[in-house]
């Protein structure tokens, strides 16, 4: 679809303009709002021409376009600007949603992020690569939970992979996020800390039981955000290993392991704890019982 296609169709003249046009009078076209957004996705095409990965500028033009419409046809624009970038083979297998977030004083911290379609995921789970939203602080407890770990070296670093993971923030790109799955090797080492931390014994059937919660909830993907079911709906979308809703995760992650949700190891310890808080029974351990539960929480 061209800039062109948003235009009046042929035949079609505005009467003002007409007249205007009879005494001799220069009067512009008519302004429409299928203009804006034709001007809107021609500058975004521009943009992504020159840097496919500076999503920083599209959210800039995402924003003022909101602006002239007071977001009242954002919805169907976030559409049609999609369509046309992905016609144009732009954004391959991704696409560009608005994440609004709670932001401070009750007020809404609007904003997007570029989503990849998770693969591995059959419900249809979304992994993001950039957003507009701002790079949480990593603290020196979480460096130093990860420091003591012994699968720390080689094929996987869960700080770097937690650091790294919001490359993507400011509207940046960060390749990882896609098929940023915990390697097998390094599961156990990472459960045994988030139990740890979370003061649950370290048994065989809590460490089973852990890893049949995050397998069924993420895969051990620390990336996805469901956004299909009831939460997601509700505007608090379960994420991370353990699929923890933003509020629960911060209720029961720790002091200086409450910044990133997507992080491995934070993400666990609030799982954990919630799971230990809410469904622990007699001397079966809260992640016991919700891993013998056919639907999990």
């Amino acid at each position: 679809m061209t800039m062109e296609s948003f235009a009046q169709p042929p035949g079609h003249s505005d009467s003002a303009h007409h007249r205007a046009a009879v005494h001799g009078q220069e009067v512009p076209p008519k302004h429409t709002h299928q203009a804006d957004v034709a001007h809107t996705t021609h500058n975004i095409e521009h943009i992504l021409h020159h840097n496919s990965h500076d999503y920083q500028h599209v959210y800039k033009e995402l924003d003022q376009l909101r602006k002239q419409d007071h977001g009242s046809q954002f919805k169907q624009d976030m559409t049609a600007v999609n369509k046309k970038l992905h016609d144009d083979g732009l954004l391959p297998h991704l696409h560009i949603i608005e994440d609004d977030r709670p932001g401070k004083h009750n007020r809404t911290d609007h904003g997007y992020s570029v989503v990849a379609d998770d693969k591995q995921n059959p419900k249809g789970n979304h992994t993001e690569v950039s957003t507009s939203h701002d790079a949480p602080h990593e603290s020196n407890r979480l460096k130093n939970a990860y420091r003591s770990m012994h699968n720390k070296h080689g094929h996987y670093n869960g700080w770097r992979q937690s650091t790294e993971g919001h490359g993507g923030a400011h509207g940046g790109h960060y390749d990882g996020a896609v098929g940023g799955h915990v390697p097998e090797g390094a599961r156990k080492d990472l459960i045994d800390k988030a139990l740890n931390l979370a003061g649950v014994p370290v048994t065989p059937e809590n460490e089973a039981a852990v890893n049949k919660i995050v397998t069924r909830e993420s895969g051990w993907n620390p990336n996805v955000t469901n956004n299909w079911d009831s939460n997601a709906r509700a505007g608090h979308p379960s994420t991370g290993l353990m699929q923890t809703i933003p509020s629960t995760f911060q209720k029961y992650a720790l002091p200086g392991m409450n910044s990133n949700i997507h992080d491995p190891l934070s993400n666990l310890v609030a799982g954990i704890r919630y799971a230990q808080a809410r469904y622990s029974r007699g001397d079966r351990s809260g992640v016991a019982v919700v891993a013998s539960r056919p639907g999990g929480y």
